[in-house]
């Protein structure tokens, strides 16, 4: 069996050491040492903080990573940045590599595919453009409204400078009674408002005046199938009254009402029975007259019975007796 040394195992060991070394340096790169890459650049003035291993998108997909950025010149004016594309996709060759960022300020390169038939090989170089970044974005659409501020507040400036200028000693002090006046007003509205929350209070007035008219409510409510029924019974009634001959009872009851005034006229006239018996005073004195003689009859015939029925057995006669008085009036 060959005996390795002890230098010959370090050796081995080293390079060991070193493969995996810068495999793994690769890795975290994003370098792959087995797939079949494509190698692209990019010129940009400006790189807005890119950094190797930045992901390199087409339409949000991961298709590439940023493999180096090198300085072209002293003054840093062009920087050159080396794209691995690790996807087999072909890039038009009027196509843009964008440098964007998102919200939390990753930055990424996006590639803007063009629609031109020629394609890019590894070694070529693309259309380079930068995205404006958020602070950029809002220093533009602040600057605007940065300004009118500052001639708003210029504005201010000079209102107030002219006021204070129109503002002499008398007016002054009219304005302090004025603030005064005001503060007065004030502490008045203070005890208003004071004075409508204990109004307003659980046990205000208002609050009872609400609890009253609840109550009112209720009961409605409560009795809302007995005004119901009172509602139905009146509609009934009317119905019958609209659907039934009133007309014709209206009628009826008109004439009979006629036929009464005329009768009522007719007793209050001599002209026939009625109104002769109510208004002749004759004929009462008459009809007084013949009642008088038919009590004196009616007397007669209880106290002489005889003398218009006779019967008797042994043709005895009675004796006729007179009438206790000639004079007796009818009862």
């Amino acid at each position: 069996m060959l005996k390795l040394s002890n230098e010959t195992k370090v050796g081995i060991l080293t390079v060991v050491g070193i493969t995996l070394l810068v495999l793994g340096f690769n890795l975290l790169k994003g370098k792959s040492l087995f797939k079949r890459t494509k190698t692209i650049y990019a010129v940009y003035t400006q790189v807005n903080g890119l950094q190797p291993s930045n992901a390199v998108q087409v339409n949000g997909l991961v298709v590439g990573n940023v493999a180096n950025l090198d300085v072209m010149d002293k003054n840093a004016g062009r920087i050159l940045v080396t794209l691995t594309i690790t996807k087999k996709i072909e890039i038009p060759r009027n196509s843009v590599a964008r440098i964007s960022s998102d919200l939390l300020g990753s930055k990424t390169v996006q590639l803007d595919l063009g629609n031109s038939g020629e394609y890019l090989q590894s070694g070529d170089t693309v259309y380079a453009a930068v995205d404006g970044s958020m602070t950029d974005a809002l220093k533009e659409q602040l600057n605007p409204l940065v300004k009118k501020l500052q001639g708003t507040l210029m504005n201010i400036d000079s209102v107030l400078l002219n006021v204070n200028g129109l503002l002499d000693s008398t007016a002054k002090g009219h304005l302090h009674q004025a603030i005064g006046n005001l503060e007065v007003v004030t502490r008045n509205f203070t005890h208003t408002s004071a004075s409508l929350n204990t109004l307003l209070d659980h046990n205000g007035a208002v609050a009872g005046t609400m609890n009253n008219l609840q109550d009112v409510t209720a009961n409605l409510k409560n009795s809302n199938e007995k005004i119901s029924a009172i509602l139905d019974n009146a509609e009934k009634a009317t119905g019958s009254l609209a659907n039934g001959s009133i007309d014709t009872t209206l009628a009826a009851l008109q004439a009979t009402a006629a036929s009464l005034n005329a009768t009522i006229a007719k007793l209050n006239t001599t002209d026939g029975t009625a109104g002769m018996l109510l208004n002749d005073k004759q004929v009462y004195n008459n009809l007084q007259y013949s009642l008088s003689n038919l009590n004196k009859l009616l007397e007669d015939l209880r106290i002489n019975p005889k003398r218009y029925v006779h019967f008797s057995l042994f043709g005895k006669k009675d004796k006729i007796r007179p009438i206790p008085s000639d004079s007796v009036k009818a009862q």
